[in-house]
């Protein structure tokens, strides 16, 4: 405070020289007649001032304390005060918030992108009743962020799953909201801290069902915190076989039971097959078992084998998506039907004679069982182990003296045990 004291002398000066007076020759001094004393109060000022926040940045929610610093208040009683306002420089008739040379604020912001917010401080009252004009401080209140989960989504085992981009609040801020991501270890997604989406991973599920994962995604934004969302990912096993597919090797003619496939996938396992030859009898594609057929192997003039290449994919399908596994293939074999003719190595004898007939085979692997029957007699007789161009002896049984005999060969079995005619 200051303060200037004045005294306030009368003097009464004889001055005689003034007045033409002369005493003895000898000069008065001054004399002090009365004083009184006045006491002058300065006025406030802000010149040099400055005004401060402890957090120009803050959450909603959160607090801050304003402070004024180097101005002056002006002396005398009643004292002067600082007086804080808010939103609008004051003008007569504002409402003050709070005085002092600080005051701590908690402004809220309810809606979903910062605001700011200003506030004045100047210098009133004291004996002068004097007036500053107002300094002024502005802070930002953050909102409490948002984030929207994204969809859930089904993947399946070794997919690589892009990054996933998440909607949030605020927006158009730099810099902007940031995640924390947590919940998918367990399917090959890491927990990472101050990302701006849900990043890339390559999904993982060695089991034999689907395996779910609730991905947890908390949004940060200038120090706030939001409350967390949640999603799922589930990802779907590869399928595989249970144990390996195994080739098939029929002779033509035969009937071969359906062909099915397994899993050791837990349900919602299907399986596409394609085949590259469809001469043994099976379609060119298809889906789940292969349905019972009989073999066919149309290389009569050939006498080679017919061989199919089944190519078969098991697809586990679970929410609509469809995962492949890894294909097996297996063969079908079908082996022709044997075929040959007989002849009379003599074509007349005489009686007592032994009747023999050569055997020429033109299809199928020797040695072979011929089963022969003579024409307008029931039965046949069966010959073993007859090789190509050997020969069998017919009974006597079987010879009618002084006659035509005819004898037809009925069947033919081969080594590999295909026959003509064909046994289903």
């Amino acid at each position: 405070m200051k303060r200037i004291n004045y005294t306030m002398r009368v003097m009464l000066w004889a001055l005689c020289g003034a007045v033409g007076i002369t005493f003895l020759g000898s000069q008065k001094t001054l004399a002090q007649i009365s004083s009184t004393s006045v006491v002058v109060n300065d006025s406030s000022s802000i010149s040099g001032a400055t005004v401060s926040a402890s957090n120009t940045s803050f959450c909603t929610g959160g607090s801050t304390t304003l402070s004024i610093s180097n101005g002056h208040l002006g002396s005398g009683t009643p004292a002067a005060q600082w007086v804080w306002y808010a939103d609008a420089a004051p003008t007569t008739g504002s409402t003050s918030i709070g005085n002092g040379a600080s005051l701590t604020v908690s402004p809220a912001n309810t809606g979903t992108q910062p605001i700011t917010k200003t506030y004045y401080v100047r210098a009133e009252g004291g004996y002068c009743n004097y007036t500053t004009n107002a300094l002024p401080v502005t802070v930002t209140i953050n909102p409490i962020p948002t984030a929207t989960a994204p969809a859930n989504m089904t993947v399946c085992n070794s997919q690589a799953v892009p990054a996933t981009s998440v909607s949030s609040t605020p927006t158009g801020v730099t810099p902007g909201v940031t995640f924390n991501i947590s919940g998918g270890a367990g399917i090959g997604l890491a927990d990472v801290t101050n990302v701006s989406q849900v990043p890339g991973f390559t999904a993982g599920n060695t089991g034999t069902a689907p395996v779910t994962a609730t991905i947890s995604i908390t949004p940060v934004y200038e120090g706030c915190t939001g409350t967390a969302v949640t999603y799922t990912i589930t990802v779907n096993p590869t399928p595989a076989f249970a144990g390996t597919l195994s080739d098939i090797t029929k002779c033509e003619g035969n009937s071969v039971p359906e062909i099915s496939f397994s899993s050791t996938s837990t349900g919602g396992v299907t399986y596409d097959w394609t085949n590259t030859n469809t001469a043994v009898g099976i379609a060119a594609s298809g889906t789940g078992n292969i349905a019972a057929f009989t073999a066919a192997n149309d290389n009569t003039p050939s006498c080679t084998n017919e061989v199919a290449t089944i190519a078969v994919t098991p697809t586990f399908t679970n929410n609509a998506v469809a995962c492949a596994g890894t294909p097996q293939s297996f063969t079908v074999t079908v082996r022709p039907k044997p075929n040959g003719s007989i002849a009379a190595l003599a074509p007349e004898l005489c009686e007592g004679s032994a009747v023999q007939l050569s055997f020429n085979a033109t299809c199928g692997t020797g040695n072979f069982s011929l089963e022969i029957e003579k024409s307008g007699v029931s039965g046949t007789q069966t010959y073993s182990n007859v090789a190509n161009g050997g020969t069998v002896t017919i009974p006597s049984s079987m010879i009618t003296p002084n006659a035509t005999n005819t004898y037809n060969l009925m069947k033919i079995t081969d080594a590999n045990g295909c026959s003509n005619p064909v046994t289903p």
